[in-house]
């Protein structure tokens, strides 16, 4: 739907402008009239203007310009601003970057008589269904300013929280990575050296260091097919990883790993329980949750055993018998929801739980980086020095056979 510039007299006789999204310049007038306006020029098409679905590749916002947006908009509310006004203010605020475009588009809609929830549901992909249902709880109870404040302090919990697990995950890989570089290195341009020494004297070499001659050999005459083939491997790679469904099945595969499945468990459950928590206290009913929670919990693995949950709800069974039967989480977690379930004192004890599984999962982050980090340093030397230590006596027995 195209974006319409427009000026207009308020009912103080002052000039407004501003943009409204609308099918035709006919709506637009229309509109105009309904928020008590005088149109005083005639309607502009709005060029490069930013619709809800279209987002460029390359200018994507970031998960936290929406915390900004929202921890932002939610003290210009408080302070007392209008909607459209905090809006107004915000499309132009630096700190906002690339989402800036988008507020304007949201304000846009919003003066032109939608509401906040329904301008935010077109950029459903920066804006998820779960902060879509709670502005849409606030505007109807009439405290859009208190949900954004506590929208605005989740958010900043659970970047913190995936924050500290792609450092753990990252650590490792930089590590490997670097131990591999150091690896293609000694066989590319050191071992070569040694090579020709040991097989000019016909020097008996281990077999293992054989295989890493041939290796070496075999890089140095292919090293062009070898980098396009790492070339093509890589575009491959993250072509298939922008597939919603293959980055799933990746993360299911991941996480069945011994080592890696009680860290996804322990972050499964801090985000069901700390998102279950936020949903309730916020007025949504278990129901409508629970249907939002699924979706989310899919991207952390399979989404079966919550669909099943679900359906055990919605035909009358209690939250924490769900859970159990469906062995969607852990029996300790189970226990505390069945005692919210029992007590009418749920929200609050999901995010009790929440809490408890976010301890649990940064010790566990924790002890995982310590270990792998010098385990990839030992490796990595052990399989370089050992390479050298073979090397070195082959070629000591070649200078014992010259002398």
């Amino acid at each position: 739907m195209p974006n319409y510039r427009y000026r207009a007299l308020n009912a103080n006789g002052e000039l407004v402008s501003g943009a409204i999204a609308a099918p035709a310049p006919g709506d637009v007038a229309q509109r105009i009239e309904r928020l008590g306006l005088v149109l005083v020029d005639n309607v502009t098409p709005e060029e490069g203007g930013v619709t809800g679905s279209v987002v460029s590749l390359f200018n994507r916002p970031k998960p936290e310009d929406v915390t900004i947006l929202t921890r932002d908009l939610a003290l210009l509310l408080r302070a007392g601003a209008r909607i459209n006004d905090g809006l107004e203010l915000l499309a132009a605020d630096p700190d906002l970057g690339r989402l800036r475009p988008v507020v304007a588009d949201i304000r846009s809609r919003v003066v032109s008589g939608e509401s906040f929830a329904e301008a935010l549901a077109r950029h459903e992909g920066l804006f998820p269904p779960m902060y879509i249902a709670l502005v849409r709880v606030g505007e109807a109870s009439g405290s859009l300013d208190q949900v954004l404040e506590v929208l605005a302090g989740e958010r900043t919990r659970s970047e913190a929280l995936r924050r500290r697990l792609s450092d753990a995950i990252r650590y490792p890989l930089f590590v490997l990575g670097a131990a591999g570089c150091v690896l293609l290195f000694f066989l590319t341009f050191v071992l070569p050296q040694f090579a020709s020494v040991l097989q000019d004297f016909g020097a008996k070499v281990d077999p293992i260091v054989g295989v890493f001659l041939n290796i070496s050999t075999f890089l140095r005459g292919n090293s062009d097919a070898v980098l396009a083939g790492l070339a093509a491997a890589i575009a491959a790679t993250w072509l298939l990883l922008r597939q919603e469904r293959i980055r799933r099945g990746i993360a299911n595969a991941i996480t069945r790993l011994p080592a890696i499945r009680n860290i996804m468990s322990a972050y499964r459950t801090a985000l069901f329980c700390r998102n279950l928590g936020l949903l309730l206290g916020s007025g949504v009913n278990l129901t409508t949750t629970l249907r939002i929670l699924i979706d989310m919990m899919a991207t952390t693995g399979p989404s079966a055993v919550w669909s099943d949950a679900a359906d055990r709800v919605r035909h009358g069974s209690k939250l924490s018998d769900a859970l159990a039967e469906t062995e969607a989480l852990p029996a300790m977690a189970v226990r505390m929801l069945r005692l919210g379930d029992e007590t009418g004192q749920l929200p609050m004890l999901s995010g009790r739980v929440a809490e408890f599984y976010e301890a649990k999962l940064q010790r566990t982050l924790d002890r995982a980086v310590g270990i792998a980090g010098p385990a990839a340093i030992i490796a990595i030397s052990l399989v370089v020095g050992g390479l050298i230590t073979s090397v070195m006596t082959a070629l000591m027995s070649v200078s014992q056979i010259v002398g």
